[in-house]
């Protein structure tokens, strides 16, 4: 009879430490989708054509970013030089990966066209023949 409750006891202690153990935390830490950390309207603040710095005294350019899905961002460019109000640029969907302590990549297709850390962003791309290289400031 001894051998039995003991026996028992043995069992009860390995379930309850099963269940402990098996358990997870379910109020981890989910880090946000690529596509809502890049989402925003950043303001570009340095302009390069050609590797020759552009003045933005008499213009404001804004690139707006809007979620499409978690890793995919659409893109709008938006210009206002000396006064006018330029006609959007759509940029298309633009795809997003985790570069780690890089920040997060952005892809157009397979090309590499700027990347996003600490709410800045960094874009290059061929424009009519012209290198563009555009830093903006998220707002």
């Amino acid at each position: 009879m001894k051998k039995i409750t003991f026996l028992r006891n043995i069992f009860a202690l390995l379930l309850l430490s099963t269940l402990m153990f098996a358990c997870e935390d379910k109020d981890k830490d989910v880090s946000p989708e690529l596509s809502s950390k890049v989402a925003g309207s950043y303001k570009v603040t340095k302009l390069k054509v050609d590797g020759d710095e552009r003045s933005l005294e008499d213009a404001t350019i804004i690139i707006q970013l809007d979620k499409f899905t978690s890793e995919v961002v659409t893109g709008k460019l938006k210009a206002t030089i000396d006064g006018d109000r330029e006609p959007d640029e759509d940029l298309g969907t633009l795809n997003l990966k985790n570069a780690g302590s890089s920040g997060i990549d952005i892809y157009e297709g397979t090309d590499k066209v700027g990347t996003v850390k600490d709410n800045k962003l960094n874009i290059f791309v061929v424009f009519e023949g012209e290198e563009l290289d555009m830093i903006a400031e998220k707002q």
